[in-house]
């Protein structure tokens, strides 16, 4: 009797080991990097090494796997001939790359009627997504000027990705959930998912329960390697999920994170295959309506 009580136990044991091997199980499908920057020359890019074009990104983006990959500006208050330039030029670099990339464009809020105007010209010209970061272009989340570009956004069928931490505002999270919430047709992507304020992220699944907010997803760039083999990965995944793994969207945030650090960072987290899928592709490619693209994965 002992003995078939031992061998059910080592069968259970193995079973439960199946299991997690099975969840721990590496994608090897088509990957959207949501989070990377161009640089476009000496005087922009977020270091000093960060190569001018998309040359240097497309060679990461093929050791990597990433199949396709953002292209993201940020525009200066008022300058609004160099931001139509810029714009210009990140629409130009994706549309002449055999949709190895898409632009994302951007304005400042605080040029009020230019911001808007130009809003329009780039949705005409196919542009999919716009960039506001509140620490680089230095404007507060709830200045009426933002909810007014956001609001327009929405109006021309265009997502906006925020840079969603600010160590010096502890009550950013809450004021992104409120635009969210005033601003309800427009779809938008808080990147880094609030970096260390990152258990905020649970407050948008719990609004969503009233019906708001539901137009709100989170990309883990810089935050996914940061956390991941740390002591926090638990809590950072079980948030992943708490949030909703379908509003979650990889990222690199390069050049913080090269692709293949970032694609190595959320394979380790421990993510199903099909978390990982939703996380990976499918999720920005529904977001965006994006082109179908092939398995580029190692």
């Amino acid at each position: 009797m002992k003995m078939k009580y031992l061998a059910a136990a080592v069968a259970a044991i193995l079973s439960a080991a199946g299991t997690a091997n099975a969840a721990a199980k590496e994608y090897k499908g088509p990957i959207i990097d949501a989070h990377a920057h161009l640089r476009l020359n000496q005087s922009d890019g977020l270091t000093p090494t960060q190569p001018i074009g998309t040359d240097a990104l497309r060679k990461l983006d093929e050791a990597a796997g990433v199949g396709q990959s953002a292209l993201i500006v940020i525009a200066r208050q008022g300058q609004p001939e160099k931001t139509r330039e810029q714009n210009d030029a990140v629409l130009a670099a994706a549309a002449a790359s055999s949709n190895s990339f898409y632009p994302v464009v951007s304005v400042h809020p605080a040029d009020k009627e230019a911001a808007l105007t130009e809003l329009e010209r780039v949705a005409k010209l196919g542009a999919k997504e716009v960039k506001l970061h509140p620490n680089t272009q230095n404007f507060d989340v709830s200045d009426p000027d933002v909810g007014t570009v956001v609001e327009k956004c929405g109006d021309l069928g265009l997502v906006v990705l925020f840079d969603s931490y600010k160590p010096w505002d502890s009550s950013e999270m809450g004021k992104f959930l409120l635009l969210a919430v005033q601003h309800p047709k427009t779809k938008i992507v808080l990147a880094h998912m609030g970096f260390s304020y990152f258990r905020e992220a649970v407050s948008f699944s719990l609004i969503r329960k009233l019906g708001m907010a539901d137009n709100v997803w989170f990309d883990i760039s810089a935050i996914a390697p940061t956390y991941a083999d740390s002591p926090v990965q638990p809590e950072f995944i079980w948030t992943l999920r708490k949030v909703g793994i379908n509003h979650i969207l990889f990222g690199s945030d390069w050049p913080v994170y090269t692709p293949e650090e970032a694609v190595k960072a959320v394979r380790s987290l421990g993510l199903t295959d099909a978390e990982q899928k939703q996380v990976f592709y499918d999720n920005a490619h529904q977001l965006l309506g994006l082109k179908d693209q092939p398995n580029k994965a190692n």
